[in-house]
């Protein structure tokens, strides 16, 4: 069982896990959306191009494959100007894949999700995840499910506001979490492929509050300036707004709203601490 396909590989995530399916000797192919974006990743895999948001585009696509890997997921970021929605990339896309993978007879199937994914039915981005997990777990291939609280590379945006001085604290900012570096989740993936049907929740070695988090961003960024606080209660004031304006953003700032407010905390796995990741990134 060596042959993968790998969807969402140039990712932040994604590219971690093909080098250490490069680094464990697997005969790897990852799925691009064109030629430009191959080239991020020629040197660790074959790739296949394909819109993973047409189902026509992936048919067959598992053909010979005995894992695939699943990253794919649009991105939170603010940032992000791309049309398709949580729901048609999370949820369809991922899908689409899996159907796929049921008719090509794919042995293991590994899929990226979301910590506590199943606790908040109200929120896209969240439902999405945990719809296309059920729909995994309902289709009898055997699979492994890697819940992380968050990824380092989900604050790369707030290292750009510290160093503008821009960067703010949503709320009181006391809940906790512990996110991971992808590098170290990508292992943890790897490892995932030899476990048999698992759910397995994933996160960094600190657990920081929110505030805590933003204040090792605006030092190591930027220490002359100071983070802000913006009332939580203004935030969600202003959310029927955002909504009339676009839906895929009022689904990110929604998403940001939530996460403020509980504390999401996986099993301490990870090694890199927040603090070094930043100073590689700043």
């Amino acid at each position: 069982m060596n042959k993968v396909i790998l969807f969402g590989a140039t990712g932040n995530l994604g590219k971690k896990i093909a080098e250490e399916l490069k680094d464990n000797s697997f005969d790897v192919t990852a799925v691009v959306r064109n030629e430009k974006k191959a080239k991020e990743i020629s040197h660790l895999a074959k790739h296949i191009v394909a819109d993973v948001t047409n189902p026509q585009s992936l048919s067959g696509i598992c053909n010979d494959f005995d894992i695939v890997i699943s990253s794919l997921g649009k991105s939170v970021s603010p940032n992000d100007k791309s049309k398709p929605s949580f729901r048609e990339i999370d949820l369809n896309a991922n899908s689409h894949i899996l159907d796929e993978a049921v008719k090509s007879g794919v042995k293991k199937f590994i899929y990226i999700s979301a910590l506590h994914a199943e606790n908040y039915p109200h929120l896209e981005y969240f439902h999405t995840h945990h719809q296309f997990s059920e729909r995994l777990i309902q289709s009898g291939i055997d699979y492994s499910i890697i819940k992380p609280p968050a990824l380092f590379s989900a604050f790369i945006d707030l290292i750009d506001l510290a160093k503008k001085g821009r960067l703010v604290t949503m709320g009181k900012g006391d809940k906790l979490t512990n996110p991971i570096y992808e590098g170290d989740l990508a292992k943890f993936c790897i490892e995932a492929i030899h476990q048999t049907n698992a759910i397995i929740e994933a996160g960094g070695k600190e657990v920081l509050t929110r505030r805590q988090i933003n204040e090792i961003i605006q030092k190591i960024t930027n220490p002359n300036k100071k983070v802000r606080t913006v009332p939580m209660g203004l935030i969600k004031a202003f959310l029927p707004l955002i909504k009339l304006g676009s839906k895929n953003m009022y689904d990110k700032i929604a998403f940001f709203t939530a996460v403020m407010q509980d504390d999401t905390i996986a099993p301490k796995v990870g090694e890199m601490r927040l603090e070094d990741y930043v100073k590689m990134k700043k």
